[in-house]
């Protein structure tokens, strides 16, 4: 189990109105805080929770606004379908997860608030994922996919979401502490939200991402930094843009 923090940075642009302002643009910045933890059940079954905090921020016309909170937990299963990765009689190995679950409506969701910045969906949303990981040697690919379904609020409902990723790694050993550099393509697809069952235009989009991190293992100890920079994104009908996403991680292996 251990911790996550994530930071995303965004510059936006106010959608068109009957009374534009004087400075169109804003940025936004979504901080997430995350008690995460994985326990075996089985030696093919694997469960995953995560208990998050949201600090969101919106910086506009000079004006600081800041939204914090619970955000949604998760719970979620893996089950192992393939796994030669401890295997030490095959140069080639590979493991095999596919899973699914469920994203709890802990976080609030404010109607007066943008959609952007809110703590929670205030949904029950459902997600369903697959990852496939490979190795020779100290070279290895991890690919993976996860696919969410937003529930409906009695007012809003985020579009549905899939996230895929592939990332090169290779695991060197230095004196005590193994090191995992790793880089990557990261993909991600959002649908249209909904307002009172009408389509919001100016949400959803796509995105393509170089995502380059490296962990470093010292005995039951895991740091972990990660970057996510964008290489070609239509996010919000073009009327946002990512800067950046960093992540990082303490984890501690029982």
């Amino acid at each position: 189990m251990g911790i996550r923090m994530m930071q995303s940075n965004f510059d936006m642009q106010h959608t068109p109105t009957l009374f534009p302002k004087e400075d169109p643009y804003f940025k936004e910045q979504l901080n997430r805080y995350e008690i995460w933890g994985r326990y075996y059940i089985t030696n093919r079954i694997v469960a995953f929770a995560s208990i998050p905090w949201q600090n969101n921020i919106r910086i506009d016309q000079g004006i600081t606004t800041s939204y914090q909170g619970f955000a949604d937990a998760t719970l979620s299963a893996n089950y192992i379908a393939i796994n030669t990765g401890d295997s030490g009689r095959l140069t080639l190995r590979n493991t095999l997860m596919i899973g699914a679950g469920i994203k709890l409506p802990t976080g609030k969701f404010r109607s007066e608030r943008p959609a952007s910045i809110q703590t929670g969906t205030g949904t029950w949303d459902y997600n369903f994922n697959i990852i496939y990981t490979i190795r020779y040697k100290n070279w290895g690919l991890n690919a993976d996919a996860t696919y969410r379904i937003n529930g409906s609020s009695e007012t809003y409902q985020y579009g549905n979401r899939l996230i895929s990723s592939a990332r090169l790694f290779y695991w060197r050993k230095v004196r005590s502490i193994s090191l995992l550099p790793n880089a990557g393509v990261l993909i991600e697809h959002a649908a249209l939200d909904k307002s009172n069952e009408i389509p919001q235009i100016y949400t959803g989009g796509n995105g393509i991402y170089f995502a380059p991190g490296v962990d470093m293992y010292l005995r039951r100890f895991v740091l972990g930094f990660n970057i996510t920079v964008p290489i070609n994104e239509t996010l919000n009908n073009g009327y946002a843009n990512t800067q950046n996403r960093l992540a990082t991680q303490l984890l501690f292996l029982f």
